[in-house]
């Protein structure tokens, strides 16, 4: 038995009824606390001290014996032992020796790049797009796929991510040890099927994840597009070392993703974040306000180009909506309008958030959220309604936001596996030295 694809892991966290460590687990943006209900086992007790310096190693990337024992807390000849099993799993490896310091100069040990592979999807309105990555994060291969537009079937879309996860798995001659897709809809972490899915329709109602593992023998874990976006920027972007922050996402549709106390908050039935449900359109429709294109549109790409199409008369040769933003610094007065606009409603969403999680930081991404343009629109008009408005900035992720959040996520299960494999490999081993210790023993007691 191997675990493949394990969208959990266990993690010692705050205990308050004593000091002994207590077991978590997550899966899918759920964490049930387990214990403590009895004196642990040795065994149990190394595997979590050999997680704990995992962890430390994985984060630190380059660290000595010492320093991983006044991270954790553990004493030197524990961090010892752990190194020597994790080393010898072909987890971690030395490489090379502290330098500015007196005395003996330590060993630095860092995480071992390929002892997992994750793969992470990216399912859009424009195509598929995959890449396979190390632990270190990095991408080995890409997959393209591109269609005119969205398949009919959900058969067809899960075909072309099989086809993604296959050629991947020839270039890289081994399975993925996880595999992450990122989708647009809502999926519900009861049932795993997706809802208010917008730009794909035929993934309405269809249980991606099951449908994926059917075609490809690998059971996915399965994300909304844009929570994987928030996941990205806390890996490697704006919210690396913030504790709460939120992502409003504006391109071919609209969402939000909310992080609060490093976690990603997903909800009950996965809709955390689903802004556009947010009845602004509805409420100015029955305030006797006419339609304009973003009631009936939405705040998105559409919507901008519909306005610009309107304000000129239909005569606007923009053919996406970034172009009409990039316009505004050439001096064009229907370009600014449409900006004015844009970051009006863009600021009432933000404004929403605000009420509800007071966030740190708002990270605006997406084509049309993260250009440049807008931010300096939005924070004026938070100035003026907010007495303390949240950091505000522009995802640097570029179009590969939604990929980088699912490889970064792709890297943490891989590894996780990885881990698992080790442990169950090593406790086969256990087993069967046991079974042999008692077979040559004659059973004599």
């Amino acid at each position: 038995m191997r675990v493949s694809n394990v969208y959990s892991r266990l993690r010692r966290v705050d205990n308050p009824v004593g000091n002994l460590p207590v077991l978590a687990e997550e899966s899918q943006g759920t964490r049930l606390a387990v214990g403590p209900i009895g004196p642990a086992k040795p065994a149990l007790l190394r595997e979590l001290n050999e997680r704990t310096v995992l962890e430390v190693i994985r984060r630190l990337r380059s660290v000595s014996r010492a320093e991983v024992a006044r991270r954790t807390g553990l004493s030197k000849p524990t961090v010892s032992l752990a190194l020597r099993t994790l080393e010898a799993s072909g987890l971690v490896g030395p490489v090379g020796a502290e330098s500015g310091r007196r005395g003996r100069a330590g060993i630095l040990f860092e995480p071992i790049a390929d002892a997992a592979l994750g793969g992470a999807v990216e399912i859009a309105v424009s195509g598929v797009r995959a890449v396979v990555v190390d632990l270190d994060g990095t991408t080995l291969h890409e997959y393209v796929a591109t269609w005119d537009s969205p398949p009919a079937t959900a058969a067809a879309v899960v075909d072309t991510v099989g086809r993604a996860v296959s050629e991947l798995e020839r270039a890289t001659g081994r399975p993925f040890d996880a595999l992450v897709i990122g989708t647009p809809g809502v999926r519900d972490p009861r049932s795993g099927v997706l809802t208010r899915v917008g730009t794909i329709p035929a993934l309405e109602g269809a249980a991606l994840g099951e449908l994926v593992a059917e075609r490809t023998g690998r059971v996915p874990a399965v994300h909304n597009d844009v929570d994987l976006v928030a996941l990205g920027e806390q890996a490697e972007g704006h919210g690396r070392d913030v504790e709460d922050f939120a992502v409003l996402w504006i391109g071919s549709g609209l969402g939000a993703a909310l992080v609060l106390r490093g976690e990603l908050v997903v909800g009950h039935a996965g809709g955390a974040g689903e802004i556009f449900d947010v009845p602004f359109a509805r409420a100015m429709r029955s305030s006797g306000s006419g339609p304009n294109e973003f009631t009936e549109l939405g705040l998105t790409n559409d919507g901008a180009l519909a306005l610009a199409r309107r304000l000129t008369g239909g005569a606007a040769g923009w053919r996406r909506a970034e172009e009409v933003l990039d316009a505004v610094v050439l001096g064009d007065e229907v370009a600014a309008a449409v900006l004015d606009e844009v970051g009006t409603w863009t600021a009432w969403y933000v404004a929403t958030l605000v009420a509800l999680v007071d966030p740190a930081l708002v990270v605006l991404a997406g084509p049309l959220g993260a250009h440049d343009a807008l931010r300096p629109v939005v924070e004026e008009r938070l100035g003026e309604w907010i007495g303390a408005p949240p950091g505000l900035v522009s995802s640097k992720l570029g179009a590969r936001s939604v990929l980088s959040g699912a490889a970064a996520v792709a890297v943490r299960l891989a590894a996780d596996a990885a881990f698992a494999n080790r442990i169950l490999e090593r406790n086969g081993v256990d087993e069967r030295n046991g079974a042999d210790e008692r077979d040559t023993s004659g059973g004599r007691s």
